[in-house]
């Protein structure tokens, strides 16, 4: 009887000696959302290239192609009206002078402010942008890009953020509005959208074409979400005496 109770783990030894495995099982297939091939990577707008096409519609409700403005140069302007750098480069009036210095160069200019704000629900961020342009007396289309697909697409990452495309729809600038980070020269600081323009329509080529953009970052959605309605706050716990 001993005999045959030792037989059992004498059999698994010499299996073990032998190199004898289990067989392998298929790998797990990777669920949905898994990490994406290296070569599937999403790129954006580069300098020298075609710039990325839009269709977007304005505070008051005007659809704008980038197609329609073919022969013409575009300045796009990632804005926020909550950003504060956004904010002063507005209010010192360096926006307005820069848009008059561009109705004097003979090439003619459209200047877009695009909005991809999503921290707050899209209702607010339009009346609110659409409220703060008007106040100041500008006439500047605000495209809504509230999903940020367009602001991905180009890469925009602080407001401001420049994109400058020319005549023949080719991105030739993206980077800061101008020289000065903390916005003490107003509307005499040595702006970079007037010098690539006044470049652009002299034949000239444009240098430098990348400036280091500075601001706050694009507020764009997180996780996919367009609209996040105001989440209640929680109630505070009772004070212990």
């Amino acid at each position: 009887m001993r005999t045959h109770l030792l037989s059992i783990p004498l059999a698994a030894t010499i299996l073990v000696l032998s190199g004898a495995t289990s067989p392998k099982l298929p790998p797990a297939p990777q669920r949905p959302g898994g990490t994406p091939n290296l070569s599937e990577k999403k790129t954006v707008a580069e300098i020298g290239e075609e710039a990325p096409a839009f269709e977007l519609r304005d505070q008051h409700g005007k659809i704008h192609k980038l197609t329609d403005f073919k022969g013409k140069i575009v300045v796009l302007e990632w804005f926020n009206e909550a950003c504060p750098f956004c904010k002063q480069v507005w209010d010192s009036g360096l926006i307005g002078q820069i848009n008059t210095d561009l109705r004097e160069i003979e090439t003619e200019v459209v200047y877009l402010a695009m909005n991809s704000t999503a921290n707050r629900p899209e209702e607010k961020v339009l009346e609110s942008g659409a409220e703060y342009i008007k106040d100041l007396e500008l006439e500047i289309p605000m495209l809504m890009d509230y999903d940020g697909e367009v602001g991905h697409a180009y890469g925009a990452k602080t407001t401001p953020h420049i994109f400058i495309i020319d005549t023949e729809g080719i991105l030739v600038y993206q980077g800061a509005i101008c020289d000065d980070k903390r916005v003490r020269k107003g509307s005499e600081a040595d702006n970079h959208i007037v010098r690539v323009v006044t470049q652009l329509s002299a034949g000239e080529d444009v240098s430098p074409d990348y400036v280091q953009p500075w601001g706050c970052s694009v507020k764009y959605a997180r996780g996919g979400k367009k609209d996040r309605p105001d989440r209640p706050r929680r109630p505070r716990p009772p004070v212990r005496p």
